[in-house]
């Protein structure tokens, strides 16, 4: 029988992963939405929570694509993604 080590999200228990690189990732990604999403109540006044948290794990999820649109591509927020829908998160809480 083999042993496989999982590594556990420190954000979202009940993610887990076999690579520590990608579980690293998904936390920051999950920081950054947490983030953006206490930027965004703060700055927009009339969100509700799921509003904001959706909005948050958007721009957390699609950061790449946003730095190149930002840069000098604003048609890559046209494009459509690569990934499939099944590799998104589901919402979290602004309050951790």
């Amino acid at each position: 029988m083999a042993v496989v080590t999982l590594y556990m999200s420190d954000r979202d228990k009940s993610k887990t992963f076999t690579d520590k690189k990608e579980a690293d990732n998904y936390d920051k990604m999950l920081e950054l939405a947490e983030n953006v999403s206490l930027w965004v109540e703060r700055e927009i006044e009339d969100l509700n929570e799921q509003q904001v948290e959706a909005l948050g794990l958007l721009i957390a999820q699609n950061k790449d694509v946003l730095a190149k649109a930002f840069k000098a591509r604003p048609e890559q927020l046209l494009e459509k993604p690569e990934e499939a829908s099944e590799d998104k998160v589901t919402p979290i809480s602004a309050n951790g």
